[in-house]
């Protein structure tokens, strides 16, 4: 991953700090965030309604009412899809009468006794044909023979077409002696229903959105400014540099950080001023203690935030019955991270898709789920199935939704992604990679098909070309293929005494050729151990993701 990726992983108390409000503020109670207290006494329950109210625009409780957004979003494009559907049902049914009232008004001029060597039956077909939308008039006698016939040929399974039909009965027959059939094209009403749906579904997105920005923009300012500030006043005063935390602007009351930096004021004055050790110890240990409580509920609102990501994610048994064994390694470095994977199988195709987006936490997160937006939209709207063509739009989108396609763009994140497509008529896998690689072993042997350079995104390489090329591997029975981020790979360890070197393709190569007889569960549970082994004292240094799969025997 990039610099900034790794300068990111040095920062925990940056990552930890980015969903600052989390569940727990929502649900207040007496271990929620709502009972902090100020610099002067403990802060009631009132306070915290009182910022849900407004009197806050600041306050965790109100930035957390935001999150009633989505639920907004997803009735708004519920209803406009409801009414869209509803309005083309009623053009139809209203416009199905009225080409069934128009054929069984010409029906009744054509019967008369004669009808069939009439002129005028053929001058009321040329007629009928100057109402707006038939395209096709065809009169048949009773056994069901075509008599005369006006207009384009059209087929009645057309998309849109509207067709309707009225007896010819000449007064004192019995039965009709013949029919009058009318082909009437209503496809505008379609279009007009599909152009609905697809305005409510673009409101949804930019809704959705602002949404994500709202919340990061308010984190970063009301949550992560303010604890990097008391962090540094907390470092000078272990020097004896008795130094304030500054305030954004007047105390607010309803927010517990502001509460908490001002008690830490307070606390420097007094071991400034030379108060008694026994009230400075207090002082200290009550500080401490709202630290321990903000940490502890920005730890359970990453805990939340890992249960939101997760369910982004696929079922276990989302290829079940496509003749593939499945298994899934998936461990973000934080609770949450930037790698992303997804299966599915679309139109009989098994598609398994792997992603590494810039940063790991908080950030990787964010990227990770635009990704998923993007990838919902090119399978189910595109309709894109062959691993290139979609490397190439998810490109385009990451780009559009990052905003790097003017020259000021500000962003240059973007995301390793490795697609594979399983073709179970033909055996064989289809592997097309922007960043990442596609490892398989076959026969004792670990072999590494190595996709395109550039990933997707990056504005400072906009100007590079993806190079994407599509890879067909046979699937024989016993090649077990991999797909995964970098994460795997970089793994610092020491192999030897005083020896201390990154793990690499070769190393892991080793680790999956060893296990490649066990089941494809089996051998993950034994690559995640092996790996652990490898690190021993040391941290993982990134996200690990590794989708596994075989043909089923």
């Amino acid at each position: 991953m990039s610099a900034a990726a790794e300068g990111e992983a040095s920062r925990p108390e940056r990552v930890a700090s980015l969903r600052g409000a989390g569940p727990a503020a929502f649900e207040g109670g007496s271990g929620g965030i709502g009972t902090l207290p100020t610099a002067a006494a403990a802060m009631n329950p009132g306070a915290l309604r009182g910022a849900a109210q407004g009197r806050d625009l600041d306050s965790l409780a109100h930035t957390l009412f935001l999150r009633i957004y989505p639920v907004i979003g997803l009735v708004l494009l519920i209803t406009q899809c409801a009414i869209a559907f509803i309005n083309y049902e009623d053009t139809v049914r209203i416009r199905t009468n009225q080409a069934a009232s128009l054929a069984r008004v010409t029906a009744d001029t054509i019967a008369r006794p004669g009808w069939m060597s009439d002129p005028s039956s053929l001058r009321a077909l040329r007629a009928v044909m100057a109402a707006p939308d038939v395209r096709r008039a065809v009169l048949r006698d009773g056994a069901g023979r075509v008599i005369a016939a006006q207009g384009e040929e059209v087929s009645p399974k057309a998309w849109g077409m509207i067709t309707v039909a009225a007896p010819i009965a000449p007064e004192g027959q019995a039965a009709p002696e013949g029919s009058l059939t009318l082909f009437v094209l209503g496809e505008d009403f379609r279009g007009f229903a599909q152009h609905q749906a697809l305005l409510a579904m673009a409101a949804i997105l930019i809704l959705m959105l602002a949404f994500v920005v709202t919340l990061q923009l308010n984190v970063r300012r009301h949550v992560l400014g303010p604890l990097q500030r008391l962090l540094a006043a907390m470092r000078e005063v272990e020097r004896k540099s008795w130094t304030h935390v500054e305030l954004s602007g007047r105390h607010r009351p309803s927010n517990e950080i502001d509460s908490v930096c001002l008690a830490f004021n307070r606390m420097v004055d007094g071991l400034q001023s030379g108060d008694e050790a026994k009230q400075l110890l207090a002082r200290l240990e009550e500080t401490h203690g709202k630290l321990e409580q903000a940490n502890r509920l920005v730890m359970e609102s990453l805990g939340y935030a890992r249960r939101i990501q997760g369910a982004t994610l696929p079922e276990a048994g989302a290829l079940a019955g496509s003749g593939l064994e499945v298994a899934v390694l998936w461990e973000p470095l934080q609770m949450v991270g930037g790698d992303y994977y997804w299966m599915e199988e679309v139109e009989g195709r098994s598609i398994i898709i792997v992603a590494d987006c810039t940063g790991h936490g908080i950030p990787g997160a964010f990227l990770s789920l635009i990704v998923a937006t993007a990838l919902e939209h090119i399978l189910h709207v595109e309709k894109l199935y062959g691993p290139a063509e979609i490397l190439a739009a998810l490109d385009g989108r990451v780009r559009t939704r990052l905003r790097q396609d003017g020259r000021c763009a500000t962003s240059d994140d973007g995301v390793e992604c490795g697609i594979c497509v399983w073709d179970r008529a033909a055996g064989e896998v289809v592997f097309a990679g922007a960043g990442l690689s596609l490892t398989y072993s076959e026969g004792g042997a670990a072999h590494r098909i190595r996709g395109a350079k550039r990933g997707l995104g990056f504005a400072s390489r906009r100007a590079e070309a993806l190079n994407l090329e599509e890879v067909r591997i046979p699937a024989n029975a016993g090649t077990t293929f991999f797909l995964m981020t970098d994460g795997v790979s970089d793994q610092m360890g020491s192999p030897s005494p005083g020896q201390r070197r990154l793990l690499g393709h070769a190393g892991l190569g080793e680790i999956l050729v060893r296990h490649r007889e066990l089941p494809v569960v089996d051998q993950m549970t034994a690559l995640k151990d092996d790996l652990a082994r490898y690190r021993g004292a040391e941290k993982a240094r990134d996200d690990m993701t590794v989708v596994a799969f075989r043909r089923a025997s």
